[in-house]
Parts: C-alpha cells; structure tokens; sequence
C-alpha cells in the first residue's frame, strides 16, 4: 500500500507540520501574539515620563537656587572701643588691650562695669574666639577681693609660673595671672597655652582694636 492515504485502525493519521511552520489559525479572544513590530505607544509613554520627571526636577533646582541661602558664621563679632574707650576714661591705671591682633581673633565680647567678684570696684573685660576656634579673655581689676582671681580662673588649679605670670591649669581652662601695683591682671581660656601667652604678651596701655568690617548687630 502506497503511503498516501495510509490507515490505521483508528482511523486517517495526520501529518506533522513543519517545526516553526506559520500556522493560520485566528488567534483567541485575549490571547497575545508577538507582532514582531516595536510598540509605538510604549515608546511614547515612556519618553513622555521621562520629559516630565525632567521637568520636576529642574523647577526644584530653581526653588533650591531661590531659596538657599549660606550658612552664617555663628560668631557675633562687637566692636570692644567703646567700653574701652569708657574704662581708660574712667579707670585710675592703664588698661590694657592686646596689640597687633589679626582679622582672626574674634572680638566678641567688651565691658566695663561692676561684677559681683570686683565690687565696689568695675573690672574690665574682652572676650574673643581665638584662631583655632578656641576661646580666650583678658580680666582686670583694682578690686582687692580674692574672690576676683578665683572668678576669672575658673576650676583651673595652680601649675606654676611663667614669664612673671602665675599659671593655672585644668581640663577644661587654662590662665595666667599676674598682680602690678594693686591692679590684677588674668589672661584665661580655653585656648592651649601658646595663644594664652601670645595674647599676654601683646597686652599694651595704648593698643586700640583693629578696625575691620562693621559688627554684627545686635540680636
């Protein structure tokens, strides 16, 4: 028998088509095909997304760039000549300022008057943030009270001398003191001891501050 139109018991056999043969049978409802073309549509959502985040993030860039502003420094310089100017009006003895301070020692704070420590005499005080960020003050009085010193000094204990100053030393404070003709004078901080003895050094009757930009004003 030929092989065309061969038979079995259970009837005709079909024949196999062809591996990756196209097949002409209407697809199902929901079923997907691949086309073999890109999807337009696709294409365009995507790049429409795209645009828009693009958009976004360029309004927050100008928003940021409105809005920021820099950090401020938050040392409040003050000018110290007019309390200055006041005690060596006022004050029977020179008082001392440092001279020759560059724009980096901070001028911060600057009074004349009556302490609890100093009464009934006014003592004289001017505070600055150092060069290395560290803080550093001169003190002085005709007071005769003890307890003038021990203000001033802090917890720092007795290390010493130096240069005809006392030295006293802690953790947390250093100072050097020194008494001339019945007007005490402390150089303390927390400063290390080379800006202590620098700014002790420099004392002078006459040294006037450093003109440099205005002052902060008052907050």
């Amino acid at each position: 028998m030929s092989d065309e139109g061969q038979m079995t018991g259970d009837g005709p056999v079909a024949e196999a088509s062809a591996p990756g043969a196209a097949t002409d049978r209407p697809a199902e409802p929901g079923e997907l095909r691949p086309t073999g073309r890109s999807n337009a549509r696709l294409r365009q959502t995507v790049r429409d997304m795209i645009l828009s985040l693009a958009v976004v993030l360029a309004a927050i860039a100008v928003i940021l760039l409105i809005t920021w502003r820099p950090t401020p420094d938050p040392v409040r310089v003050i000018d110290p000549t007019p309390p200055l100017s006041l005690a060596r009006a006022q004050a029977d003895y020179p008082v001392l300022y440092p001279a020759d301070l560059d724009a980096s020692w901070r001028p911060t704070s600057a009074r004349w008057e009556i302490t609890p420590s100093s009464q009934p005499d006014p003592a004289w005080h001017v505070g600055f943030v150092t060069p290395d960020d560290a803080y550093a003050q001169l003190g002085q009085s005709a007071t005769e009270d003890p307890s003038y010193v021990g203000d001033q000094v802090g917890v720092a204990e007795p290390a010493g001398e130096w240069e005809g100053w006392l030295r006293f030393d802690s953790a947390e404070q250093r100072a050097l003191v020194r008494v001339d003709g019945g007007v005490t004078v402390v150089v303390s901080g927390t400063a290390p001891w080379p800006t202590l003895q620098v700014l002790a050094e420099r004392l002078s009757p006459t040294a006037l501050p450093t003109p440099t930009l205005a002052p902060d004003p008052p907050g």
